[in-house]
């Protein structure tokens, strides 16, 4: 069996978060301890819970969960790699199928998956070492995105079973993603990647599909980000243009030369295609002096402005050499020589511009505001 990104690998999907129900805390891994042999001696499982109990361990091994996992990441850094089957029984959706070790070591045993081992003792797993984890270079990236769809409209009573059966009908799939609200229910939309391109390719081809009596929408999630950020920034400008009227129509501010402190601006790449928020970027540098993130929800790039040096807030939150955002490992630079000065200079023309825009609001509501603007240095502007 291969692993669970391959073509030939039935679909798990991430309805779960992946750091398990354990008192251990994700800052401190799990210390190798003694652990009891596991007899599986005749050991049954009934084949149905085998396939799920297998399908679902190559996922956690698996090259799309393991590198942003920074649960299991820990983990396999501390015994060569190996997880107890104590330790992967935290994690619910797996214990949900079966929470029997021996029958779990049996499982891995019988599958001869070409993913994962079992040690000798039969209380240990992990990934073969003869499988190492993809490199995750751009080109990977961008075939993902390209055979990733995002479909609406889907039940939002549907099982996370449910919806692997109903995309099964159009092709392997590698992942499912339900889409959740901020209480944890079922949105009715996913975001899914076909095993392969000709299977996406045919199932966006399709013409009207159906989830129950509801018609679904269909596109390539590229496409929907791109289609949810121009709305967004159609709405904004909307709601500009009704507060301020005639005044928003300004003339453009050109900056021809602008000081600036050098070493101060990330950038961050390949986020195209993900969920990742401004918010979770704050939330990783909080106390790190993180001032400005220019960044909308589907972009390809992100820039990160600091008060200080960058580099030393950005290797203050590193995980094992890695940064890693929402359990997604993401690259990252420190912008220098002419990009370092255009986005000084972009900075500089957009905050003219918004006083620009302000002084004319003020103006036509006959007077200049009181207060004005203070940045995160204390300094009014």
């Amino acid at each position: 069996m291969t692993a669970a990104v391959d073509s030939t690998t039935p679909v798990v999907a991430s309805t779960e978060n992946t750091t398990p129900n354990t008192t251990t805390t994700t800052e401190e891994p799990t210390k190798p301890a003694k652990l009891e042999v596991v007899s599986i001696e005749g050991v049954t499982v009934e084949e149905g819970v085998a396939k799920k109990v297998l399908k679902q361990l190559e996922y956690y091994f698996g090259d799309r969960n393991l590198p942003q996992d920074r649960f299991m990441l820990r983990e396999v850094a501390v015994d060569n790699g190996w997880i107890s089957l104590d330790t992967m029984l935290n994690f619910k959706r797996l214990a949900n199928i079966c929470n029997d070790k021996a029958q779990i070591a049996k499982i891995v045993t019988d599958g001869k998956s070409e993913l994962l081992q079992l040690n000798e003792e039969n209380n240990k797993i992990r990934r073969n070492p003869e499988k190492p984890l993809p490199k995750g270079t751009e080109a990977e990236k961008n075939t993902s995105n390209a055979k990733t769809v995002y479909v609406k409209g889907l039940s939002t009573d549907m099982t996370i079973d449910a919806a692997e059966q109903w995309f099964e009908e159009h092709g392997a799939m590698a992942y499912i993603k339900m889409r959740k609200d901020a209480e944890n229910k079922f949105k009715g939309s996913v975001f899914a990647e076909f095993a392969n391109q000709a299977d996406c390719d045919a199932f966006l081809a399709k013409g009207e599909l159906k989830s129950g009596d509801e018609i679904v929408t269909k596109m390539l999630r590229a496409d929907y980000y791109k289609e949810k950020n121009q709305k967004m920034k159609d709405t904004k400008n909307e709601k500009r243009s009704a507060q301020l009227g005639d005044t928003a129509a300004t003339a453009p501010v050109e900056v021809e030369n602008v000081e600036y402190e050098k070493g101060l601006v990330l950038r961050v790449d390949g986020l195209e295609g993900t969920e990742l928020t401004r918010e979770q970027f704050k939330d990783v540098f909080e106390g790190k002096g993180l001032e400005w993130v220019t960044f909308n929800k589907g972009d390809p790039k992100a820039n990160l402005r600091f008060a200080k040096s960058a580099m030393e807030a950005l290797e203050s939150v590193k995980v094992d050499g890695k940064f890693i955002v929402s359990d997604k490992e993401l690259s990252v630079t420190l912008i220098e020589g002419e990009e370092e000065e255009a986005y000084w200079k972009e900075s500089a023309r957009a905050k003219a511009e918004f006083f620009q825009r302000k002084r004319k609001g003020d103006a036509g509501r006959g007077g200049r505001s009181r207060g004005g603007f203070r940045s995160k240095r204390g300094r009014r502007e």
